[in-house]
């Protein structure tokens, strides 16, 4: 496999993992709003851990949901710094 298949690839599981992490603070939104079973925190936390944090972020400002609970915000960080560390090692070991 060359570089091209491989970065093309990371690039397309960002792109969907985002897209997921939005789409599941929407729904934990939508499911606050209309009084329905909401999506557990620790999916969200998941959702951060597997990359999509930019898509959570985003979607979490947009839609002013999850924005005050600090502990919710720092739990969230962890996951993604946590991503963004395994990324670093195995960067750093792949030189």
């Amino acid at each position: 496999m060359n570089n091209l298949t491989v970065i093309g690839s990371i690039v397309g599981y960002l792109i969907v993992v985002n897209m997921w992490s939005a789409a599941l603070v929407w729904r934990d939104k939508r499911h606050a709003r209309l009084g329905r079973r909401r999506i557990r925190e620790r999916t969200l936390y998941l959702s951060a851990f597997l990359g999509g944090f930019f898509g959570g972020v985003w979607a979490m400002r947009g839609l002013r949901h999850k924005t005050v609970e600090s502990a919710f915000i720092w739990r969230y960080a962890a996951a993604a710094v946590a991503h963004l560390s395994i990324w670093g090692i195995a960067i750093w070991l792949a030189l």
